[in-house]
């Protein structure tokens, strides 16, 4: 599992790789496709968006930051 923690004093919390089950989750916000059951998630701990992980780990590697809310993250682990 991969997590990413907050670079900033004030820690919110993690962002940690997620495999959900059951129902359509939602719209990734970063390709606009639906997320399905089964597919690796990501949510932001600042504003609580919801995208597929192949969408969001290169935007993270690249700039460090929630391409939603803009919020700084780093990967651990």
């Amino acid at each position: 599992m991969r997590r990413i923690t907050i670079l900033e004093e004030e820690k919110a919390g993690e962002w940690d790789l997620e495999f959900e089950e059951g129902k359509k989750l939602d719209i990734c916000p970063v390709c606009s496709a639906e997320i399905h059951e089964g597919v690796p998630v990501f949510e932001c701990p600042f504003c609580g968006n919801r995208m597929h992980a192949r969408c969001v780990q290169p935007w993270i590697d690249e700039r460090g930051t929630c391409p939603i809310c803009k919020r700084p993250l780093s990967q651990k682990g």
